[in-house]
């Protein structure tokens, strides 16, 4: 598969990578057989092609795609795993984020369920919401769009407390429930007008 190729620094890399991703990997509704079969089970190339992600959980896709697409420019970065519960809100699951230095100022890339973030600081959380399990940084280089698939890499890192299958099972209840508003998406280039500044 052709990679799109950008120009310019390595922040205005970083700013189309994240445009590139949060357009092409749209967020969409997937019934009970799709969300088995393919979630976590797709490589970059696949994703493209398809062209969109599980409504519920769309970082593991555009957080994989965007990390394909800096190694690609050469752009270095580290994986954010972070393994975490939200009480009330359903089993312990695991967020993915970015982070790099773009031009001598640190930055995350965040693809969220609300919104998609390229924002100057590290990876931040509402310490007060979530109860963290784990949270690693692993380093990541360029790798083959058409050899490696989310739970290839999270099967390594992911602890005894998140059980895939429970975790499996709400995202098929969320799909049945699911609101037109839960595919509102949009990019935030700046914390103080992001959707979880008040978070």
């Amino acid at each position: 598969m052709l990679l799109p190729m950008f120009c310019g620094s390595q922040l205005d890399v970083a700013l189309a990578v994240v445009d590139f991703v949060h357009d092409s990997v749209r967020k969409t509704v997937w019934d009970a057989d799709r969300i088995r079969e393919s979630y976590l089970r797709r490589s970059v190339s696949e994703i493209l092609a398809d062209g969109d992600t599980m409504v519920f959980g769309p970082c593991p896709d555009r957080t994989f795609v965007a990390s394909c697409l800096l190694g690609t420019h050469g752009v270095d970065h580290v994986l954010v795993y972070h393994e975490r519960r939200v009480p009330g809100y359903g089993p312990s699951t695991a967020h993915l984020a970015l982070e790099m230095t773009l031009n001598g100022t640190g930055f995350m890339m965040d693809f969220g369920t609300r919104e998609s973030r390229l924002i100057p600081g590290g990876y931040h959380f509402t310490e007060e919401l979530e109860e963290t399990i784990a949270l690693k940084r692993i380093p990541l280089r360029s790798f083959d769009p058409d050899g490696v698939a989310p739970y290839q890499l999270l099967q390594h890192v992911v602890s005894d407390k998140i059980d895939p299958e429970l975790k499996l099972d709400w995202y098929v209840k969320q799909s049945r429930n699911f609101r037109p508003d839960a595919l509102r998406d949009r990019v935030a280039l700046d914390q103080r007008y992001s959707v979880y500044h008040e978070l």
